[in-house]
């Protein structure tokens, strides 16, 4: 499959059909498309007076609301691609990606404004006309720094985490997005009558769907407000609301909602297809939501950030409990090879590295460096990129996702190299050496737990607030456990990470006299 929409066109077509169809929902208010496609026209022109060009960053900060949507629109419409920035994380990561992708502009909200204001005295804020009315304020300020050069068809810069301790800007083109849209909507059968459910960030990579799937066909988008997610009661009565009918959200939060809050599932009964990924999806809580909404459709996909969806299974029906569930079929215009150590394909059932290739696919990191890693060539002279992800194809030709092949997981869908976290912790006074590993859990799909050496309990009692300010809350380890002396070595003298990685499965790991659970 390949594409060759802009992801402009569709909201400017979408608005002179639909004008007057609902586009966003963000819990306080909404926008038609008329007056979406109104705001993303005075955004664009103030961006361009501003100086920005096709091709080049433009950096949003600011939480999730009409809003961002409509500044996400605007930077699009402007020729520009823009670069989300999590609005809850530290100040700090958000300044190390500016300084990493160079934006000709960064544009926030007001209270994102405050806080540029604390570490970037030197910037000079001005409004960005919108078009709306007085209190809702876009703010823009041009950085010191020469902006990155433009990068053909650039629609946006996701960031993840990255194994150097440095987040990795992943470069989605309009034709790259525009394929998975495509396949979304042909896919889900999306039209105008349909209510999509964004539970996600803004920066997260499901919003692709959310919002470009809706201005596709002039369906609304709901976000859902912060204060509603984190409880499942809330979550639901949200869907309900609006009443959503296609929901897209990472497979802990289907894990959560089935555990929590099984008897509020029926309430879904709106929905009529659920997209669901990045991570195992478990057959039991399968069960729970075909027992509360039997007449959904589920999707369970698969996809890095670097891919877009690539590969999906429809769950028809309950499964037996000890069933792996598949990650399925390529996508059209995809495709993927599983892969020896030394990239020669494997045999049916046997266990390798994931390769993908196709329409979806990123044009790389903004880093070459990291772009030169993340590719590698097979012997028929292709190229792929790498996912580091293991899998294997089952007897009915079925792609089963295994794992991670090294420290990058995920926690509650969201992606976290290990070695990110832990040369933060390094930099901390009082740490003399940290281990991070990631173990199972029921609910959230993976526990993080940071060992670490340190010169006494209150330097320990510490890092979970001062981690608040270097890393988004995803990537702070649930448990901090501190050894009275050097954490434990294998025969060469290296931390012995596999058993750490054990002794942190234990449930009585606090009992150890070696270790104190400090959080």
């Amino acid at each position: 499959m390949t594409s060759s929409r802009s992801l402009v066109d569709d909201l400017r077509t979408t608005a002179a059909r639909h004008g007057g169809r609902t586009a966003v929902i963000d819990g306080t208010g909404t926008l038609s498309y008329s007056q979406l496609d109104a705001m993303a026209d005075h955004i664009a022109l103030a961006l361009r007076d501003a100086g920005v060009r096709p091709g080049e960053c433009v950096a949003w900060h600011g939480a999730k609301s009409c809003l961002a949507v409509s500044a996400v629109h605007g930077i699009l419409r402007s020729g520009a691609g823009y670069v989300p920035v999590d609005p809850d994380g530290p100040i700090a990561r958000a300044r190390l990606i500016a300084d990493r992708s160079r934006p000709r502009v960064i544009v926030t909200d007001t209270p994102a404004r405050d806080q540029w204001r604390m570490v970037a005295p030197d910037l000079v804020w001005q409004t960005l006309p919108t078009g709306s009315p007085a209190d809702a304020s876009l703010w823009y300020a041009i950085p010191p720094a020469a902006p990155r050069a433009p990068l053909p068809d650039l629609a946006y810069v996701f960031h993840t985490s990255g194994s150097t301790g440095h987040p990795k800007g992943v470069v989605h083109t309009h034709a790259s997005a525009s394929a998975f849209v495509d396949w979304s909507v042909d896919e889900l059968r999306l039209t105008a009558q349909d209510v999509i459910i964004n539970s996600a960030p803004l920066h997260f990579d499901p919003t692709t769907l959310h919002l470009f799937g809706a201005a596709r066909v002039g369906a609304a988008v709901a976000l859902m407000p912060a204060s509603a997610a984190p409880f499942p009661a809330t979550y639901i009565d949200f869907c309900r609301q609006v009443g959503g009918t296609v929901w897209y959200a990472v497979t802990s939060t289907l894990v959560w909602l089935a555990r929590r809050g099984t008897d509020l599932l029926p309430q879904l009964g709106s929905l009529r297809a659920a997209v669901v990924g990045g991570e195992v999806l478990p057959p039991a809580d399968v069960n729970t939501l075909f027992a509360a909404v039997p007449e959904i459709r589920l999707l369970n996909v698969y996809g890095p950030t670097e891919s877009n969806v690539c590969t999906f299974q429809e769950i028809r029906g309950p499964q037996p409990l000890d069933a792996v569930v598949p990650i399925g079929r390529v996508l059209p215009g995809a495709e993927v090879l599983v892969v020896d150590e030394n990239l020669e394909p494997v045999r049916p059932g046997s266990a390798g590295q994931l390769l993908v290739r196709g329409s979806m696919l990123m044009e790389g990191y903004l880093d070459p460096e990291q772009t030169a890693r993340a590719f590698v060539q097979t012997s028929d002279g292709h190229q792929w990129y790498a996912t580091g992800d293991m899998a294997r194809e089952d007897a009915a030709g079925e792609l089963q996702f295994l794992g991670r092949q090294d420290a990058q997981v995920k926690s509650r869908g969201f992606r976290v190299e290990l070695g990110e976290i832990e040369r933060h912790l390094l930099t901390l006074d009082g740490i003399h050496e940290c281990v991070v590993v990631a173990t199972p859990d029921a609910l959230y799909s993976t526990v993080i737990t940071a060992f670490v050496s340190a010169d006494g309990i209150d330097d320990v009692k510490a890092l979970p607030h001062l981690l608040r300010d270097r890393l988004p809350h995803y990537m702070i380890p649930q448990r901090i456990v501190m050894a009275t002396g050097a954490l434990p070595r294998n025969s060469n003298g290296k931390v012995d990470r596999k058993a750490l990685t054990e002794l942190a499965a234990q449930p009585d790991l606090g009992d150890s006299p070696e270790l104190t659970i400090v959080h």
